[in-house]
């Protein structure tokens, strides 16, 4: 399974994948309304029950969402030495974070089915760990790309 991974941005430029720049939100479906309570109650729980939410929430509304700029998507560097592709269950969440870790991203979406047959398939090949649902402080639960896919498929078939 994941591990928790508290990081702050290393000083080192995030690592772009391709693609152009979207507008805020990028990505027509916001699957909820947010208010600032339920942002801030969820952003406070530990890396592990944003994890959970994560799942649920990806299985039941399938999109998520990653960050771009200009340069392409936010693939940061670990001080571990690894690189990691950050995911959120929602764009306010993508977008709020991300503006205070790593400003100049805009929050982009991605769909389920885009993620399982393209991003996580590309990840594995390249190596490239899933950082679900960093928060404010950028800490996060980090995990293989077969493990995020094997727990989406979990969960989704219990809407089944």
């Amino acid at each position: 399974m994941g591990t928790i991974v508290p990081l702050r941005s290393t000083g080192q430029a995030a690592t772009p994948l391709a693609c152009a720049m979207g507008v805020m939100f990028h990505g027509e479906n916001v699957p909820y309304k947010m208010n600032e309570k339920q942002f801030e109650a969820v952003s406070a729980l530990e890396s592990f029950d944003r994890y959970d939410h994560f799942i649920s929430k990806v299985a039941d509304w399938e999109q998520l969402w990653g960050a771009k700029s200009d340069e392409g998507w936010l693939v940061p560097v670990a001080p571990e030495d690894f690189e990691y592709f950050p995911l959120w269950p929602h764009p306010e969440y993508a977008q709020k974070i991300t503006d205070e870790n790593f400003p100049g991203h805009t929050a982009t979406e991605i769909s389920l089915e885009e993620l399982i047959d393209h991003w996580l398939p590309l990840f594995e090949k390249d190596k490239v760990k899933v950082a679900v649902f960093p928060n404010k402080e950028w800490t996060f639960w980090c995990i293989e790309p077969q493990e995020l896919k094997e727990e989406l498929f979990n969960e989704m078939a219990k809407y089944q």
